[in-house]
């Protein structure tokens, strides 16, 4: 997908320009395909084409310590575009009218949305 395109039909988080956001944004591009991170200077504008999903596992991976969802990211998040469903064990962003996804490792009877 182009560049363009991906920005068209981009989901995903808008985050404070943190170290923890930076690792936040690491995990994305390690749990996703063709995703676009823009650096803003006080934000992250993080944009993955129709679905983005989150692992607590990739970013724990990434920090080496444990991270709580619902929590932490949160704090870090400005806005977002789409669509969004968290649970402890991650998120997912998707675009609007498309079918809700499941979120990163639950059952989707567990999910809150």
């Amino acid at each position: 997908m182009s560049p363009r395109g991906a920005e068209a039909l981009g989901v995903g988080p808008v985050l404070q320009s943190t170290p923890f956001a930076r690792e936040i944004a690491a995990a994305i591009v390690e749990d996703n395909d063709d995703v676009i991170v823009n650096d803003r200077g006080g934000y992250l504008r993080v944009l993955a084409p129709r679905v983005c999903r989150l692992s607590r596992a990739t970013v724990e991976a990434a920090t080496g310590s444990p991270v709580r969802f619902p929590g932490e990211l949160e704090v870090i998040l400005s806005s977002f575009a789409g669509r969004m469903c968290l649970t402890e064990h991650g998120a997912v962003w998707w675009l609007a009218g498309e079918p809700t996804p499941d979120p990163p490792g639950v059952p989707p009877n567990d999910a809150v949305r």
